[in-house]
């Protein structure tokens, strides 16, 4: 018999930074009538990192949060990419950001006549190096240059996409201190058990290793505590991605800075990846590595700390919500710190969470809807997160091996239409804009055999001028924009 009884009360479990955004976003959308428990982990969390994420969040306007907000209570900076460094062979560099749609000639996307232009000469590969002077963000970072996005859609600026960097540990702080929802508990705890129910396909409750008991219709884990206890019967379909992000294990660290050191970036090294974020005050370092092609001591004196090493095994769910069980974020994947992308997830589940908030607990559609649409948000940040591991260049392992893994179905379309005609195919849910696809895929070595048929109409010499003027104007565009660190120096210090 379906289960009609009225979803009265979600209880929400994890560490400081995964909890607070979401249980910030539950509390501020409950239905009338509708409790909140947040149970903070007090157990040992993971040793503090750093994040980049969006300048624009969804999830951050819909509970009041800035960029600004991030810069001032949690140690940010603000950047417009992030650096790759050494993935197509030590010595390479390509700057990854967003940077919007570039203006096509004739309605012809800009790679295609540049292609042409590559071509007359027969030199293709040259397709890479010829767009640069129209990466406009990636030009703007190399000028140390920064800027909001523009309004007006006729700027330059419009093009930009700003990150902000900032400290994981401050900004689950900060949420935690603007928690006022008088509808909500707060308590802290760690999980010791989950009390099933009959068939065993449902949690009764949680139990704290003080003894407290947990009830609630609705449970939802950002951190995984919950998810380690689970039977088999709640069992999240995980998909394992050990073949692209062919590492093993994970270590940090962080030292002081006297100054903003940066945009963040990934590095590609013998055996490993590591991710570099400059906050302020402060750099985080965070290595991906792999137990048989680099010794721990290495990986320790890479990111600076004394610390042990943790396992790292990455992959996604399928079906994060089981039952009356939510799993969000890290609960319900590991995709390593490249783009923080656990966090985007956690966002991205979170704003579908409180769209398909149940109101009774048979909660079947509910759950099927909502594993559907996260699973395409999933499975986008896999793909453009995939592109530079697949593509790399590099001799030594595992990133050897890396370049022979399996394509996902839907990257492998994507590459195929790419490389064959220079056509870009969208999904549902993209998460990142048509350009910095393209960018990114012509800068890591794809390069189309063949360009639209309609360039060959044009007249490369008649292009040429309109060309230049684009180009002008990004770089008078970039001449007046600020100084990034003077940028900076315009926010207030913390605790100010």
């Amino acid at each position: 018999m379906a289960d009609t009884t009225p979803v009265s009360r979600i209880a929400i479990f994890g560490h400081n930074h995964c909890l607070w955004p979401a249980a910030t976003l539950l509390a501020k959308n409950l239905p009338e009538g509708m409790r909140l428990a947040v149970i903070e982990d007090d157990g040992d969390p993971a040793e503090p990192v750093a994040l980049t994420l969006p300048w624009e969040s969804p999830l951050h306007d819909a509970i009041d949060v800035t960029a600004h907000d991030l810069a001032e209570h949690c140690n940010g900076v603000f950047g417009l990419g992030v650096d790759l460094h050494d993935w197509r062979g030590d010595g390479s560099h390509f700057f990854s950001a967003p940077s919007g749609t570039l203006p096509a000639i004739n309605g012809v996307a800009l790679h295609h006549v540049m292609l042409r232009a590559a071509s007359m000469y027969e030199e293709p590969e040259r397709l890479d190096y010829l767009l640069q002077p129209f990466r406009f963000a990636a030009r703007a970072a190399a000028a140390c240059k920064f800027s909001e996005a523009a309004g007006d859609p006729q700027s330059p600026l419009a093009m930009l996409g700003p990150t902000v960097q900032f400290e994981s540990a401050a900004y689950g702080a900060m949420l935690r201190e603007r928690f006022t929802d008088s509808a909500a508990t707060i308590d802290r705890g760690t999980v010791a058990s989950v009390s099933l129910d009959s068939d065993r396909s449902r949690i009764d409750s949680v139990t704290l290793t003080d003894g407290r008991q947990i009830d609630a219709n609705l449970f939802v884990d950002v951190s995984g505590c919950l998810s380690e206890l689970a039977p088999v019967s709640l069992d999240p379909g995980r998909q394992s991605l050990a073949d692209i992000l062919a590492f093993d294990l994970y270590i940090s660290g962080s030292r002081s800075a006297r100054e903003d050191g940066g945009h963040a970036s990934a590095r590609a090294i013998a055996g490993g990846l590591l991710v570099e974020t400059p906050v302020r005050g402060r750099h985080f370092s965070e290595l991906l590595f792999s137990a048989r092609d680099m010794v721990e001591d290495h990986a320790r004196t890479r990111v600076g700390s004394d610390n042990d090493s943790v396992p790292f095994s990455a992959h996604f769910a399928r079906t994060p919500w089981t039952g009356n069980l939510v799993r969000l974020g890290p609960a319900s994947a590991r995709f390593g710190p490249y783009l923080s992308p656990d966090m985007r997830l956690l966002h991205e589940q979170a704003l579908l969470l409180v769209r398909h908030l149940p109101a009774v607990g048979r909660m079947t559609v509910e759950a099927a809807e909502f594993n559907a649409k996260q699973l395409n948000v999933a499975r986008q940040l896999r793909d453009f997160l995939a592109i530079p591991f697949l593509l790399n260049a590099r001799d030594e392992m595992p990133w050897a091996s890396v370049r022979g893994a399996s394509l996902p179905q839907s990257l492998a379309i994507r590459l195929e239409q790419f490389r064959s005609r220079g056509r870009f195919v969208t999904f549902d849910s993209e998460q990142f804009d048509r350009q910095t696809w393209i960018d990114l895929m012509i800068g890591f070595g794809v390069v189309p055999c063949r360009y639209d048929s309609q360039v060959d109409a044009m007249d490369m010499r008649r292009i040429a001028p309109a060309l230049k003027q684009m180009t002008d104007r990004f770089t008078q565009t970039i001449a007046a924009m600020p100084d990034r660190a003077e940028y900076l120096a315009t926010i207030d210090s913390p605790g100010s």
